[in-house]
């Protein structure tokens, strides 16, 4: 079986395990509607600037949270149930199975996206086709690169319930952080998280596809260089063994 049909083969089974967990998309999408509705009323958009600063935060937490729900902890969910290290065997292939589940969630992730842009566009009752396309294309750019940086966390032997646990203070931490970064300065030692946020690396790119920048793209290529070696490391040395037991 070659590498592309053992991917197709897996991207039926993440496809079925995604629509199976109608919840976990659900509630992706609740917490940004509802903080949206909840500040609507004092915010006012006039331009594609203002649309932004109101509604990034929440567009890049919608691309965070699939990502560390749908790829990150459903790869360890299948881990610890025992699935991926008997596909691994009888396929002989982690990264075919790693790349199905991407490629599944990176579906996803544009869908909500695109529900969730052209519900607030209507909300603020303004529409910008152009915004919208570079919005997508932002989803469809930073995703991939997201959910590698991810990986960091398959080197940690900590149980499953408390790798969710994780997983909700990352997605809120790093929005708060984001949040605060973008509106007073910086102490030294936090500007290098900064630069790691995914947070601050999804607004770059919408930055850079607006408005080309040198340094900006500069980063943004550090980045790219920086999670793929992340992701890589973090999968490649992932314990098919351990299944959520070990400390």
């Amino acid at each position: 079986m070659n590498f592309i049909l053992k991917t197709k083969a897996f991207i039926r089974f993440y496809t079925e395990l995604a629509f199976d967990n109608k919840i976990s998309l659900v509630f992706t999408l609740l917490f940004p509607a509802i903080y949206q509705l909840l500040n609507s009323r004092r915010i006012s958009i006039s331009n594609n600037n203002d649309f932004i600063q109101a509604c990034i935060p929440m567009i890049a937490y919608i691309i965070v949270a699939t990502a560390l729900n749908g790829v990150t902890l459903a790869i360890i969910s299948t881990r610890n149930s025992g699935y991926i290290k008997a596909y691994y065997y009888a396929s002989g292939s982690r990264w075919a199975i790693y790349l199905a589940n991407l490629f599944v969630q990176l579906v996803i992730v544009l869908l909500e996206n695109f529900i969730f842009i052209v519900s607030l566009m209507l909300l603020y009752r303004y529409f910008s086709i152009y915004l919208l396309i570079n919005l997508m294309l932002m989803t469809l750019i930073s995703f991939p690169f997201v959910a590698l940086e991810f990986n960091c966390l398959f080197l940690l032997k900590i149980r499953a319930s408390d790798m969710s646990i994780l997983a909700t203070a990352l997605m809120i931490g790093l929005l708060v952080l984001f949040s605060i970064s973008a509106n007073i300065p910086m102490p030294d030692f936090l500007k290098f998280i900064i630069g790691i946020n995914p947070y601050s690396f999804i607004s770059f790119i919408l930055r850079e596809l607006l408005q080309p920048d040198f340094m900006v793209c500069f980063s943004l290529v550090l980045d790219f260089v920086i999670f793929s070696f992340v992701g890589f490391f973090g999968f490649q040395f992932l314990d098919l063994q351990n299944r959520g037991i070990k400390k």
